[in-house]
Protein backbone atom coordinates (compact mmCIF):
# COMPACT_ATOMS: atom_id res chain seq x y z
CA UNK A 1 0.00 0.00 0.00
CA UNK A 2 1.40 3.47 -0.99
CA UNK A 3 1.49 5.73 2.01
CA UNK A 4 -0.19 9.12 1.50
CA UNK A 5 2.16 12.01 2.28
CA UNK A 6 0.76 14.89 4.30
CA UNK A 7 1.61 18.47 3.27
CA UNK A 8 4.14 20.18 5.51
CA UNK A 9 2.45 22.91 7.47
CA UNK A 10 4.22 26.24 8.06
CA UNK A 11 5.06 27.17 11.60
CA UNK A 12 2.84 30.00 12.83
CA UNK A 13 5.61 31.58 14.89
CA UNK A 14 8.78 32.86 13.13
CA UNK A 15 12.11 33.06 14.93
CA UNK A 16 13.37 35.76 12.49
CA UNK A 17 10.95 38.39 13.85
CA UNK A 18 11.92 37.49 17.40
CA UNK A 19 15.63 37.85 16.61
CA UNK A 20 14.96 41.26 14.97
CA UNK A 21 13.20 42.46 18.12
CA UNK A 22 16.00 41.23 20.36
CA UNK A 23 18.61 42.88 18.11
CA UNK A 24 16.77 46.23 18.20
CA UNK A 25 16.41 46.08 21.98
CA UNK A 26 20.12 45.27 22.44
CA UNK A 27 21.06 48.13 20.10
CA UNK A 28 18.89 50.58 22.10
CA UNK A 29 20.45 49.42 25.35
CA UNK A 30 23.95 49.94 23.94
CA UNK A 31 23.03 53.43 22.75
CA UNK A 32 21.61 54.34 26.15
CA UNK A 33 24.76 53.07 27.85
CA UNK A 34 26.90 55.20 25.54
CA UNK A 35 24.71 58.24 26.19
CA UNK A 36 24.92 57.77 29.95
CA UNK A 37 28.69 57.22 29.78
CA UNK A 38 29.23 60.35 27.65
CA UNK A 39 26.96 62.37 29.94
CA UNK A 40 28.72 61.22 33.06
CA UNK A 41 32.13 61.99 31.57
CA UNK A 42 31.00 65.47 30.52
CA UNK A 43 29.57 66.07 33.96
CA UNK A 44 32.87 65.05 35.58
CA UNK A 45 34.86 67.39 33.33
CA UNK A 46 32.47 70.23 34.14
CA UNK A 47 32.84 69.61 37.86
CA UNK A 48 36.63 69.68 37.54
CA UNK A 49 36.54 72.95 35.59
CA UNK A 50 34.20 74.48 38.14
CA UNK A 51 36.48 73.51 40.96
CA UNK A 52 39.50 74.97 39.12
CA UNK A 53 37.62 78.14 38.26
CA UNK A 54 36.19 78.65 41.70
CA UNK A 55 38.31 81.25 43.54
CA UNK A 56 39.63 80.66 47.01
CA UNK A 57 37.37 81.84 49.72
CA UNK A 58 38.08 85.29 50.90
CA UNK A 59 37.17 86.78 54.17
CA UNK A 60 33.71 88.21 54.00
CA UNK A 61 33.34 91.82 53.49
CA UNK A 62 30.99 93.73 55.56
CA UNK A 63 30.58 96.59 53.27
CA UNK A 64 29.51 94.97 49.98
CA UNK A 65 28.01 91.60 48.94
CA UNK A 66 28.56 90.19 45.42
CA UNK A 67 25.45 88.95 43.68
CA UNK A 68 25.10 85.13 42.86
CA UNK A 69 26.12 84.06 39.35
CA UNK A 70 24.51 81.26 37.33
CA UNK A 71 26.70 78.27 36.69
CA UNK A 72 27.82 78.28 33.02
CA UNK A 73 26.97 74.57 32.20
CA UNK A 74 23.80 74.23 34.27
CA UNK A 75 21.54 74.21 31.24
CA UNK A 76 23.63 71.59 29.45
CA UNK A 77 23.66 69.35 32.54
CA UNK A 78 19.90 69.70 32.91
CA UNK A 79 19.41 68.83 29.24
CA UNK A 80 21.62 65.76 29.58
CA UNK A 81 19.74 64.71 32.68
CA UNK A 82 16.44 64.99 30.87
CA UNK A 83 17.78 62.98 27.96
CA UNK A 84 19.06 60.35 30.40
CA UNK A 85 15.66 60.19 32.09
CA UNK A 86 13.93 59.79 28.73
CA UNK A 87 16.44 57.09 27.75
CA UNK A 88 15.84 55.25 31.05
CA UNK A 89 12.07 55.44 30.51
CA UNK A 90 12.47 54.15 26.94
CA UNK A 91 14.76 51.36 28.22
CA UNK A 92 12.20 50.33 30.84
CA UNK A 93 9.50 50.35 28.19
CA UNK A 94 11.66 48.20 25.91
CA UNK A 95 12.39 45.80 28.78
CA UNK A 96 8.66 45.47 29.50
CA UNK A 97 8.06 44.79 25.83
CA UNK A 98 10.91 42.23 25.89
CA UNK A 99 9.31 40.45 28.86
CA UNK A 100 6.02 40.36 27.02
CA UNK A 101 7.70 38.99 23.90
CA UNK A 102 9.48 36.34 25.97
CA UNK A 103 6.19 35.26 27.55
CA UNK A 104 4.52 35.18 24.16
CA UNK A 105 7.46 33.17 22.77
CA UNK A 106 7.21 30.64 25.59
CA UNK A 107 3.46 30.35 25.04
CA UNK A 108 3.93 29.91 21.28
CA UNK A 109 6.71 27.40 21.88
CA UNK A 110 4.50 25.36 24.26
CA UNK A 111 1.66 25.41 21.74
CA UNK A 112 4.05 24.35 19.00
CA UNK A 113 5.39 21.44 21.10
CA UNK A 114 1.83 20.36 21.94
CA UNK A 115 0.86 20.46 18.27
CA UNK A 116 4.00 18.51 17.33
CA UNK A 117 3.24 15.83 19.94
CA UNK A 118 -0.35 15.62 18.74
CA UNK A 119 0.88 15.31 15.15
CA UNK A 120 3.18 12.44 16.12
CA UNK A 121 0.30 10.71 17.91
CA UNK A 122 -1.88 11.07 14.82
CA UNK A 123 0.95 9.68 12.67
CA UNK A 124 1.28 6.66 15.00
CA UNK A 125 -2.49 6.11 14.94
CA UNK A 126 -2.51 6.32 11.17
CA UNK A 127 0.34 3.78 10.94
CA UNK A 128 -1.46 1.40 13.32
CA UNK A 129 -4.72 1.74 11.38
CA UNK A 130 -2.92 0.99 8.12
CA UNK A 131 -1.23 -2.05 9.69
CA UNK A 132 -4.51 -3.42 11.07
CA UNK A 133 -6.21 -2.85 7.73
CA UNK A 134 -3.39 -4.67 5.94
CA UNK A 135 -3.60 -7.61 8.35
CA UNK A 136 -7.36 -7.81 7.97
CA UNK A 137 -7.00 -7.74 4.20
CA UNK A 138 -4.37 -10.47 4.32
CA UNK A 139 -6.53 -12.55 6.66
CA UNK A 140 -9.50 -12.11 4.36
CA UNK A 141 -7.44 -13.25 1.37
CA UNK A 142 -6.12 -16.24 3.35
CA UNK A 143 -9.65 -17.18 4.44
CA UNK A 144 -10.81 -17.02 0.85
CA UNK A 145 -7.89 -19.21 -0.23
CA UNK A 146 -8.50 -21.64 2.65
CA UNK A 147 -12.17 -21.85 1.77
CA UNK A 148 -11.29 -22.59 -1.84
CA UNK A 149 -8.76 -25.22 -0.77
CA UNK A 150 -11.29 -26.84 1.56
CA UNK A 151 -13.88 -26.97 -1.20
CA UNK A 152 -11.34 -28.53 -3.58
CA UNK A 153 -10.30 -31.07 -0.95
CA UNK A 154 -13.94 -31.90 -0.21
CA UNK A 155 -14.61 -32.52 -3.91
CA UNK A 156 -11.50 -34.70 -4.11
CA UNK A 157 -12.49 -36.76 -1.05
CA UNK A 158 -16.02 -37.14 -2.38
CA UNK A 159 -14.67 -38.47 -5.68
CA UNK A 160 -12.38 -40.90 -3.86
CA UNK A 161 -15.24 -42.16 -1.68
CA UNK A 162 -17.38 -42.63 -4.77
CA UNK A 163 -14.62 -44.61 -6.47
CA UNK A 164 -14.10 -46.75 -3.36
CA UNK A 165 -17.80 -47.47 -3.16
CA UNK A 166 -17.71 -48.75 -6.70
CA UNK A 167 -14.87 -51.21 -5.95
CA UNK A 168 -15.74 -54.80 -4.99
CA UNK A 169 -15.43 -55.56 -1.27
CA UNK A 170 -12.07 -56.89 -0.14
CA UNK A 171 -11.99 -60.31 1.43
CA UNK A 172 -9.29 -61.41 3.83
CA UNK A 173 -8.86 -65.07 4.44
CA UNK A 174 -7.98 -65.88 8.03
CA UNK A 175 -6.46 -69.25 8.66
CA UNK A 176 -6.47 -70.51 12.22
CA UNK A 177 -5.05 -73.74 13.46
CA UNK A 178 -7.33 -76.36 14.84
CA UNK A 179 -7.98 -75.98 18.57
CA UNK A 180 -6.32 -79.34 19.19
CA UNK A 181 -3.04 -78.98 21.11
CA UNK A 182 -0.30 -81.47 21.69
CA UNK A 183 2.63 -81.44 24.10
CA UNK A 184 5.78 -79.85 22.78
CA UNK A 185 8.59 -82.37 22.22
CA UNK A 186 10.98 -80.14 20.23
CA UNK A 187 13.18 -77.18 21.03
CA UNK A 188 11.43 -74.18 22.56
CA UNK A 189 12.08 -70.46 22.18
CA UNK A 190 10.56 -68.36 24.98
CA UNK A 191 8.93 -64.91 24.80
CA UNK A 192 7.18 -62.86 27.46
CA UNK A 193 4.08 -60.69 26.80
CA UNK A 194 3.89 -58.19 29.67
CA UNK A 195 2.44 -54.65 29.85
CA UNK A 196 1.79 -54.61 26.09
CA UNK A 197 5.39 -55.54 25.18
CA UNK A 198 6.98 -58.74 23.93
CA UNK A 199 10.45 -59.67 25.22
CA UNK A 200 12.75 -62.50 24.22
CA UNK A 201 13.85 -64.74 27.14
CA UNK A 202 17.34 -66.18 26.40
CA UNK A 203 16.80 -69.47 28.28
CA UNK A 204 19.57 -71.26 26.39
CA UNK A 205 22.19 -68.64 27.32
CA UNK A 206 21.03 -68.62 30.94
CA UNK A 207 21.21 -72.43 31.16
CA UNK A 208 24.73 -72.31 29.72
CA UNK A 209 25.62 -69.91 32.54
CA UNK A 210 24.33 -72.49 35.04
CA UNK A 211 26.36 -75.30 33.41
CA UNK A 212 29.57 -73.29 33.79
CA UNK A 213 29.12 -73.25 37.58
CA UNK A 214 28.05 -76.86 38.10
CA UNK A 215 31.43 -78.03 39.42
CA UNK A 216 31.49 -75.36 42.12
CA UNK A 217 27.91 -76.14 43.11
CA UNK A 218 28.70 -79.91 43.22
CA UNK A 219 31.17 -79.25 46.04
CA UNK A 220 28.42 -77.57 48.02
CA UNK A 221 26.03 -80.47 47.33
CA UNK A 222 28.33 -82.89 49.22
CA UNK A 223 27.02 -81.40 52.45
CA UNK A 224 23.66 -80.00 51.24
CA UNK A 225 20.66 -81.55 49.57
CA UNK A 226 19.89 -78.37 47.56
CA UNK A 227 21.77 -75.24 46.44
CA UNK A 228 20.06 -72.05 45.15
CA UNK A 229 21.78 -69.21 43.28
CA UNK A 230 21.31 -66.41 40.68
CA UNK A 231 22.93 -66.27 37.26
CA UNK A 232 24.54 -63.24 35.72
CA UNK A 233 22.12 -61.08 33.66
CA UNK A 234 21.64 -62.00 30.02
CA UNK A 235 19.50 -59.57 28.05
CA UNK A 236 16.62 -58.32 30.19
CA UNK A 237 16.53 -61.33 32.56
CA UNK A 238 18.48 -63.53 34.92
CA UNK A 239 17.64 -66.95 36.41
CA UNK A 240 17.14 -67.97 40.01
CA UNK A 241 17.78 -71.71 39.97
CA UNK A 242 18.09 -74.66 42.34
CA UNK A 243 20.40 -77.66 42.02
CA UNK A 244 19.19 -80.70 43.95
CA UNK A 245 21.13 -83.77 45.04
CA UNK A 246 19.39 -87.00 44.13
CA UNK A 247 18.23 -89.09 47.10
CA UNK A 248 18.23 -92.88 47.13
CA UNK A 249 15.28 -94.89 48.41
CA UNK A 250 16.47 -94.98 52.03
CA UNK A 251 17.25 -91.28 52.09
CA UNK A 252 13.88 -90.50 50.58
CA UNK A 253 12.11 -92.47 53.33
CA UNK A 254 14.32 -92.07 56.41
CA UNK A 255 16.81 -89.37 55.51
CA UNK A 256 16.11 -86.20 57.52
CA UNK A 257 19.65 -85.10 58.28
CA UNK A 258 22.48 -83.82 56.07
CA UNK A 259 23.73 -86.08 53.28
CA UNK A 260 26.80 -88.31 53.58
CA UNK A 261 29.74 -86.29 52.17
CA UNK A 262 31.73 -89.42 51.32
CA UNK A 263 28.99 -91.16 49.34
CA UNK A 264 28.72 -90.94 45.61
CA UNK A 265 25.73 -88.95 44.36
CA UNK A 266 24.13 -87.50 41.28
CA UNK A 267 22.48 -84.09 41.01
CA UNK A 268 20.63 -81.94 38.53
CA UNK A 269 18.63 -78.77 37.94
CA UNK A 270 15.39 -79.11 39.86
CA UNK A 271 13.73 -75.78 38.98
CA UNK A 272 14.41 -72.27 37.69
CA UNK A 273 12.62 -68.92 37.81
CA UNK A 274 12.97 -65.96 35.44
CA UNK A 275 13.86 -62.71 37.24
CA UNK A 276 13.35 -59.47 35.21
CA UNK A 277 16.02 -56.79 35.51
CA UNK A 278 13.99 -53.76 34.40
CA UNK A 279 10.24 -53.10 34.69
CA UNK A 280 9.94 -51.69 31.14
CA UNK A 281 11.42 -54.05 28.57
CA UNK A 282 10.85 -55.54 25.14
CA UNK A 283 9.07 -54.19 22.05
CA UNK A 284 5.57 -52.95 21.37
CA UNK A 285 3.41 -54.60 18.71
CA UNK A 286 4.41 -52.06 16.03
CA UNK A 287 8.09 -52.38 16.94
CA UNK A 288 7.95 -56.19 17.06
CA UNK A 289 6.32 -56.49 13.61
CA UNK A 290 8.63 -53.93 12.02
CA UNK A 291 11.47 -55.19 9.81
CA UNK A 292 14.77 -55.89 11.62
CA UNK A 293 13.08 -56.09 15.01
CA UNK A 294 14.34 -58.65 17.52
CA UNK A 295 11.06 -60.60 17.43
CA UNK A 296 11.06 -60.88 13.63
CA UNK A 297 14.75 -61.76 13.42
CA UNK A 298 14.26 -64.66 15.83
CA UNK A 299 10.98 -65.80 14.24
CA UNK A 300 12.46 -65.76 10.73
CA UNK A 301 15.66 -67.53 11.79
CA UNK A 302 14.12 -70.62 13.42
CA UNK A 303 13.13 -73.82 11.64
CA UNK A 304 9.35 -74.34 12.05
CA UNK A 305 9.80 -78.13 11.84
CA UNK A 306 12.22 -78.28 14.78
CA UNK A 307 11.41 -75.30 17.02
CA UNK A 308 8.30 -74.15 18.87
CA UNK A 309 7.76 -70.60 20.16
CA UNK A 310 6.36 -70.51 23.70
CA UNK A 311 4.83 -67.21 24.76
CA UNK A 312 4.19 -66.53 28.45
CA UNK A 313 1.19 -64.18 28.58
CA UNK A 314 -0.10 -61.96 31.35
CA UNK A 315 -3.80 -60.94 31.34
CA UNK A 316 -3.28 -57.35 30.10
CA UNK A 317 -1.37 -58.55 27.00
CA UNK A 318 -3.77 -61.13 25.48
CA UNK A 319 -4.50 -58.88 22.47
CA UNK A 320 -0.76 -58.56 21.82
CA UNK A 321 -0.47 -62.35 22.05
CA UNK A 322 -3.22 -62.84 19.45
CA UNK A 323 -1.54 -60.48 16.98
CA UNK A 324 1.84 -62.19 17.41
CA UNK A 325 0.25 -65.64 17.18
CA UNK A 326 -1.44 -64.75 13.85
CA UNK A 327 1.87 -63.42 12.55
CA UNK A 328 3.62 -66.69 13.47
CA UNK A 329 0.78 -68.83 12.05
CA UNK A 330 1.29 -67.19 8.66
CA UNK A 331 4.87 -68.52 8.75
CA UNK A 332 3.79 -72.04 9.75
CA UNK A 333 5.38 -71.73 13.20
CA UNK A 334 3.90 -73.70 16.09
CA UNK A 335 2.92 -71.45 18.99
CA UNK A 336 2.43 -72.51 22.61
CA UNK A 337 0.64 -70.03 24.86
CA UNK A 338 1.27 -70.11 28.61
CA UNK A 339 -1.09 -67.71 30.47
CA UNK A 340 0.04 -66.46 33.87
CA UNK A 341 -1.85 -64.67 36.67
CA UNK A 342 -0.64 -61.18 37.56
CA UNK A 343 2.48 -61.19 39.73
CA UNK A 344 3.36 -64.84 39.13
CA UNK A 345 6.90 -65.23 37.69
CA UNK A 346 7.86 -67.43 34.75
CA UNK A 347 9.20 -70.68 36.21
CA UNK A 348 9.89 -74.29 35.34
CA UNK A 349 10.48 -77.44 37.45
CA UNK A 350 10.76 -81.20 37.11
CA UNK A 351 7.24 -81.57 38.40
CA UNK A 352 5.80 -78.94 36.07
CA UNK A 353 3.71 -79.42 32.93
CA UNK A 354 4.83 -79.26 29.33
CA UNK A 355 3.79 -76.54 26.91
CA UNK A 356 0.95 -77.35 24.51
CA UNK A 357 1.55 -76.19 20.96
CA UNK A 358 -0.86 -75.53 18.09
Amino acid sequence: MIRRRRPIREIAFSFDSFLDVVTNVVGIIIRLILVVWVGARSYSEVQVRLQEATPRPRPPRTLAVEPDRDEPLQEEITRHRMELARAQAALLDQLRQLDGLEQRYRAEEGAFLALNARWQELEAEETEIERVAAEKGRAARMSQMSLAELEARQRKLTDEIRRLQQLPPLKKTLRYRTPISRPVQSEEVFFECHEGRVTFIPIAALLDEIRRTLEEKAKLLRTNWEVTDLTAPVGAFRLRYSLERQRDALDAVFGTGPPDPNANFSYGLSRWEVVPITPIRGETLAEALAPQSQFRRIAEAIDPRQTVITIWVYPESFELFRQLRDFLYEREITVAGRPLPPGIPIACSRRGSRSLGQ
